[in-house]
């Protein structure tokens, strides 16, 4: 697929063939770098854009709406971007960050170029022996068991400015997404998956056999945020015994990430399911639903 890139100002758009053009993202500048964001006020955004729990709940059940709340504190868009931090690029419904090296952005994109019409969005790119790598004779690994450097440097060459590959790198996850259920699918999929390590991970550090749902989608967004920094998981223990162990909870690392905090607060409570549900710790996953 050819995407073609044109600039308004400091806005880029897309399109390829005879489409409509579709909006990319903004310059943004940020501690001496430049990127892109399309979290900025007017910007058009399409249905298939947004996480809607109800869409995954058939296939998923319960955990539609476990990981629900971190999504809407990550933006709540399958096209999210930000290419102008530390990370080089983040995308998607839990703004997976390509800096981490194993980590979700990888995941990501290593299950998306498993998809059929991976070819056609990144013609450049193949799995070679479970890595991301440059398409080749002698296929380049982009991503390594211990750095992202060289996929970071792939996506955004210039963290000082916008680049071509940046944009098209945008434009073909943004476009992939909002045309193919089975991307989407793959970006949801994998959000369960981490999220069902944390959970794992949590059990295990708190030796508890049962939670309830709405306290594991706040320790869920504790990991996946990192919020909570050292000593995180005596302070979940003493939060979890705490009168009030939600609201103990969401206190955890509240401090420079209050907004955040206030609105994890409001999306866990508009699933009253959450507080019917609850983790079983030896069958490694939720009880109570359907309810």
């Amino acid at each position: 697929m050819d995407f073609q890139i044109e600039q308004r100002g400091r806005d880029y758009w897309a399109r390829t063939g005879q489409e409509p053009a579709f909006f990319v993202g903004r310059s943004v500048r940020y501690q001496g770098r430049q990127g892109l964001s399309n979290a900025v006020p007017g910007v058009p955004l399409v249905a298939a854009d947004v996480y809607r729990a109800e869409d995954y709940a058939e296939t998923l059940g319960i955990w539609a709406y476990v990981i629900a709340p971190t999504i809407a504190c990550e933006g709540g868009r399958f096209t999210a971007l930000n290419s102008y931090d530390r990370a080089a690029f983040s995308f998607g419904i839990g703004q997976f960050a390509a800096h981490v090296a194993e980590g979700d952005f990888v995941c990501l994109v290593r299950a998306l170029l498993a998809l059929p019409e991976a070819k056609s969005y990144f013609p450049d790119l193949i799995l070679e022996k479970g890595r991301i790598s440059l398409r080749g004779a002698h296929p380049q690994p982009l991503d390594e068991a211990t750095t992202t450097a060289a996929l970071m440097a792939w996506l955004n060459p210039d963290p000082a400015a916008i680049d071509a590959a940046e944009v098209q790198a945008a434009a073909r996850l943004i476009h992939w997404m909002r045309t193919r259920p089975s991307a989407r699918r793959t970006q949801v999929t994998h959000m369960v998956a981490r999220a069902r390590q944390h959970m794992q991970c949590a059990m295990r550090k708190l030796s508890l056999a049962s939670l309830s749902g709405s306290y594991c989608v706040v320790l869920i967004d504790l990991l996946h945020h990192g919020r909570g920094g050292a000593g995180l998981w005596p302070k979940v223990a003493a939060a979890l015994a705490a009168p009030d162990p939600l609201a103990a909870l969401l206190a955890i690392g509240a401090g420079p990430w209050a907004g955040r905090v206030a609105q994890l607060r409001g999306e866990i409570a508009k699933i009253p399911e959450l507080g019917c549900v609850f983790w079983d710790g030896p069958k490694g996953d939720f009880r109570g639903w359907p309810i």
